[in-house]
């Protein structure tokens, strides 16, 4: 049974990416595994080291060198085309038992393609199978784990991909270690994340002691798992890695990385200060939660890979899917209002669909504002007044695919009046430069006098400046990257300015 591991923007950025392939396997080769001892491949050598390939197709196995780290992937190939990946020859004559745990990703297009898992004990011997898969998933990779009894000094595994006509299959982090020895963690999950908290578990094998846990570099021993993880930071990326210790001073290799962000803290907003969000700051969401209703995929950030300028982007292998906002403190909003723009294309006769709900709390239930079930071919702007405003509000937006081209969300707002907030004024016209910034900008306004405060996204006050002869010279260098909201204010009236430190 699959595991997911680990959220990996990395892997979608990568196949939609320029790709780096090698190809070429080395010759096979014969590998001791002593008890106690361990095998390991990351392909992070940019070579498939004693690794062969066996197929009579146009389908192959090989290294791809993406943003993140390496894989060996199953290239798109015909229908009914396979390639078989075979391991090199371990010698574990010398154990009664080991460990084979890999990391997996696999992501289809209109089919999807099938992976297989085996062993044998020699070289004249068949193929014994150990799991199978095929699902299409282009957002998470997933962990699995076997226990090997029927051991040789010949012995090997290998991953078969069939193609169905699918896009990509991925294996990484292989490992074999002997029994006696200390395998490493496998199955790393986290739930309950909140804005300061999450829940670590992982498998064990009986032979640990301890564990050590890295949490950003940092170290923690502990004795017992599932393991709470406190003090964190809202809205902060964690990458997590777990060590086992099995005594006398026996240590296992590190688990591969699990990586998640907890989540934000209430976002204020004001008439002053509306919520706005393009996805620029980031090629991950900054404050959304990813929830999947149905199937495998979610929301994903498109930096441009699709259409330009990122947008975020429900794609059309899932089945459904929410986008939800952090919550929003709306209360001191006189008229709130929603506005955001989407765009669904149809791909022959079908049209995903897009609706957007909105929730009092996290405890209430999902209302609906409005739903969109026909093609737009071009981007539309859409104004919802929000209802019964609250501390504690969440909006949402649902994609359900039908096998189109796909969901668009960009340019969502929150605030007053609709369709201010933005670059645009009641009675005073402002404008900042440069936008996007490193650090020095300069407002300049219509009026000689005035105040200029900057926001960040949870409505917090980062620096205040006056206006003289029309103009105000700020410096955001100390500050981190994002979006901030300049509000300008005067007697001939107020101004609200996106702006993007970068």
């Amino acid at each position: 049974m699959k595991s997911k591991c680990y959220l990996t923007k990395a892997l979608l950025a990568t196949v939609m990416a320029v790709f780096s392939f090698t190809a070429t396997a080395a010759a096979q080769c014969t590998i001791p595994i002593a008890p106690g001892q361990s095998y390991i491949e990351d392909f992070e050598s940019g070579e498939m080291e004693c690794w062969t390939v066996e197929t009579t197709s146009a389908a192959t196995w090989a290294v791809m060198a993406g943003t993140g780290t390496n894989v060996v992937a199953f290239q798109n190939a015909s229908a009914g085309d396979e390639a078989r990946l075979v391991s090199p020859t371990f010698d574990l004559s010398g154990s009664s038992s080991a460990t084979f745990s890999f990391a997996y990703a696999m992501m289809g297009m209109y089919e999807t393609d099938e992976l297989t898992v085996s062993y044998r004990t020699s070289p004249t011997d068949s193929w014994h199978q150990l799991g199978s898969y095929s699902f299409s998933d282009w957002s998470n990779t997933y962990d699995e784990s076997f226990t090997l009894q029927e051991l040789s000094a010949t012995f090997q595994v290998s991953f078969l991909g069939h193609c169905n006509g699918g896009y990509y299959i991925f294996i990484d982090d292989i490992e074999i270690a002997s029994a006696g020895g200390c395998a490493r963690p496998a199955n790393l999950q986290v739930s309950d994340i909140t804005t300061t908290s999450a829940l670590l578990g992982w498998s064990t094998t009986g032979d640990e002691e301890s564990w050590t846990i890295s949490v950003n570099g940092h170290q923690v021993n502990v004795a017992s798992q599932p393991y709470l993880m406190d003090n964190l930071e809202p809205n902060t990326e964690y990458t997590i890695r777990v060590r086992a210790n099995c005594g006398d001073g026996v240590e296992s290799e590190w688990s591969q990385a699990l990586m998640f962000k907890t989540m934000c803290d209430v976002i204020i907003v004001t008439n002053e200060v509306p919520y706005f969000d393009d996805f620029e700051a980031s090629d991950d969401f900054v404050c959304w939660q990813n929830q999947i209703e149905a199937g495998d995929d979610g929301w994903v950030v498109d930096p441009g890979y699709l259409i330009p300028n990122n947008t975020a982007f429900f794609i059309w292998l899932g089945d459904a899917a929410w986008l939800v906002s952090a919550p929003l403190d709306i209360t001191a909003v006189s008229n709130p209002f929603l506005t955001f723009k989407h765009r669904q294309r149809s791909l022959g006769p079908n049209v995903d669909e897009l609706s957007a709900w909105y929730a009092t709390s996290p405890d209430d239930s999902w209302h609906l504002l409005d739903v969109f079930p026909n093609a737009c071919e071009d981007w539309e702007e859409v104004t919802l007044a929000l209802p019964y405003a609250s501390s504690t509000y969440l909006i949402a937006f649902r994609g359900v695919s039908y096998a189109a081209d796909g969901v668009y969300v960009d340019d969502v707002w929150v605030g007053n009046i609709p369709g201010v907030g933005v670059d645009e004024q009641l009675n005073l016209a402002a404008a900042v430069s440069p936008n996007p910034t490193k650090g020095n900008i300069t407002i300049e306004a219509n009026t000689a006098n005035g105040e200029v405060v900057v926001f960040d996204l949870f409505g917090r006050e980062i620096v205040s400046a006056s206006l003289h002869d029309g103009r105000a010279d700020i410096d955001l260098g100390d500050c981190a990257n994002g979006v901030y909201v300049a509000r300008v204010s005067s007697e001939v009236g107020l101004a609200t300015i996106k702006l993007v430190k970068e």
